[in-house]
């Protein structure tokens, strides 16, 4: 959808009737065509209703009948119902705002786990510890209790895994016992 692209709007205050009207009436089939594919696309409801000022009939996209039906629709459902259909600017700015702050907070983590590695290796190489300051230190330990709790996790899956092996084992050699004897004691 492209050709939804921001247009300047023409000032049509200085007119004449007619002219107006031919303005509106090409404004309205281009509203109707984008309602249409807005449908299409997203398969859902779309009704158009105008009311044009001094004229008591309304303009109904589709049909007269169909917007009827979809504002009925609407209307019939409770109001819990209305405000989930009802999706604001707001909402949709407050949306997009939470999703960056996630976004830059897992960049930030990354980039203060990338840091903290950056610095643990300094230490490795010998970089003294009394350089580092409050923020860096407190990083370090984050770091350390996260490296630490990862030991842990690989420690206890080995320790399992080895006892596995070591219960198979010796639940082969206990049947085997009685093969290697003759089935004598």
């Amino acid at each position: 959808m492209s050709h939804l692209t921001k247009k300047r709007c023409r000032n049509t205050r200085n007119l004449d009737e007619s002219a107006r009207k031919v303005i509106l009436e090409k404004r309205l089939a281009s509203l109707c065509k984008q309602a249409e594919e807005l449908s299409i696309l997203c398969d859902i409801k779309v009704s158009v209703v105008a009311f044009t000022p001094g004229e008591t009939k309304a303009f109904a996209w589709p049909c007269l009948t169909q917007a009827n039906a979809t504002i009925n629709e609407y209307l019939a459902c409770d109001e819990a119902k209305q405000q989930i259909k009802l999706f604001t600017q707001e909402t949709y700015l407050q949306r997009k705002v939470d999703a960056r702050e996630n976004y830059i907070g897992k960049i930030e983590q990354t980039a203060e786990k990338k840091e903290m590695e950056n610095l643990f290796n300094q230490l490795a190489w010998g970089k003294s510890i009394q350089e580092l300051d409050a923020r860096e230190t407190k990083g370090l330990l984050k770091l350390f209790e996260a490296k630490q709790t990862k030991l842990n996790e690989r420690k206890t899956k080995l320790n399992e895994h080895v006892n596995g092996n070591v219960l198979n084992q010796a639940g082969a050699n206990d049947s085997n016992v009685g093969e290697e004897n003759g089935g004598n004691p």
